[in-house]
């Protein structure tokens, strides 16, 4: 009776992380699927963020089902209602988990990075964003470090062992509270660097605002990662399959989101065709051509007219109302004619 007397009342909070990890992993999933479809049928090939995030997306989805498995074998609930040996492979999963989550992290903020690589040729711009990457990959590396050399034995990580030597909590958590903020900077770097290219795109204004949205998703991730600066004193308080529900959904989407929002992005296209169809975006007018506005064309101009030109392939010459331009020619000066003369060979009619 004394044994029964002090064993907590039966609950499991596991529902509060399977729910919301499983709904945006699906999500994230998805959008990267569309992402790479939609790069491979535009290019044809995939740009070095792109592979980032095509081996980053497997690695979430991994960690999603074994998060499942742990919670198959209690995680979530309280620790006397858990079998020892089922205690011993929850925190095996938990360590697995916390390992495959570090890369992960490591390779969605890369991806990031990588991505506005391709739109700054200013040294300033390519410096700042190799900085963030080197950074990202030795913070990782250290944590990665540190989970297998925190306990001697790392057995000790999943199970009651003899003799066992650890380096005190109180420098970790330290550590982790000042990783949390160079990772909260880097975000802000990360989602702030966009805006003078946005701003300088020659797009109408509800279409940078488009761009500047999706490109700036990546703050609910940085949000996660301020919601989970005070729940890590919580990992090594309380019981160890309750405790860590809370600190783990914070973590594990910071990383989905992270997915989410650089993918976001890359479908634009998609996303501006979708709002115009609920009324929320009108049909962009035609403007001059940004070759006539400026000499010389942004890499992201570039990119989004190519983006562009693939979304909207379906409006060829046979459809109602649709005009393609073919070629564009600029004629030589002749004593008839104004110094640049740009003539414009369209389906249907010809405009100089």
């Amino acid at each position: 009776m004394s044994s029964t007397a002090v064993k907590p009342p039966y609950s499991n909070i596991a529902y509060q992380y399977m729910v919301p990890v499983w709904i945006l992993g699906a999500i994230a999933l998805g959008l990267v699927i569309a992402r790479i479809y939609t790069r491979l049928r535009r290019t044809g090939s995939l740009h070095p963020d792109d592979w980032l995030i095509v081996f980053a997306e497997p690695l979430s989805f991994i960690n999603v089902c074994i998060a499942s498995a742990a919670v198959a074998h209690g995680w979530g609930k309280p620790r006397q209602w858990v079998d020892p040996t089922d205690l011993a492979v929850v925190m095996k999963l938990q360590f697995a988990l916390q390992v495959i989550w570090i890369v992960t992290l490591c390779l969605v903020r890369l991806s990031v990075a990588s991505s506005l690589l391709r739109y700054g040729t200013s040294r300033s711009w390519t410096w700042t964003l190799y900085f963030i990457m080197g950074l990202q990959v030795l913070i990782s590396a250290s944590w990665f470090v540190l989970a297998f050399a925190q306990c001697t034995p790392v057995s000790a990580n999943w199970e009651n062992v003899p003799n066992v030597k650890c380096w005190g909590v109180y420098h970790v958590k330290n550590y982790g509270w000042a990783v949390a903020g160079i990772y909260i900077i880097m975000d802000l770097v990360l989602t702030f660097m966009p805006i003078k290219l946005i701003r300088s795109l020659h797009r109408s204004t509800s279409e940078r605002f488009l761009i500047g949205v999706l490109m700036s998703l990546g703050l609910i991730a940085t949000a996660f990662t301020v919601a989970k600066i005070p729940n890590r004193a919580q990992l090594s308080k309380g019981d160890p399959l309750q405790a860590t529900i809370l600190p783990s959904i914070y973590a594990k989407l910071e990383e989905t989101v992270g997915i989410i929002a650089c993918s976001a992005p890359c479908l634009k296209s998609p996303t501006e065709q979708l709002l115009k169809r609920f009324g929320i975006l009108k049909e962009r007018q035609l403007t001059r051509p940004s070759f006539v506005n400026s000499v010389r064309v942004s890499p992201l101009e570039k990119e989004l007219d190519s983006d562009q030109g693939s979304g909207s392939d379906s409006s060829g010459p046979g459809k109602k109302g649709g005009i393609r331009i073919d070629s564009v020619a600029v004629k030589p000066r002749s004593s008839n004619s104004t110094p640049m003369e740009l003539t414009v060979q369209q389906h249907g009619w010809d405009a100089v």
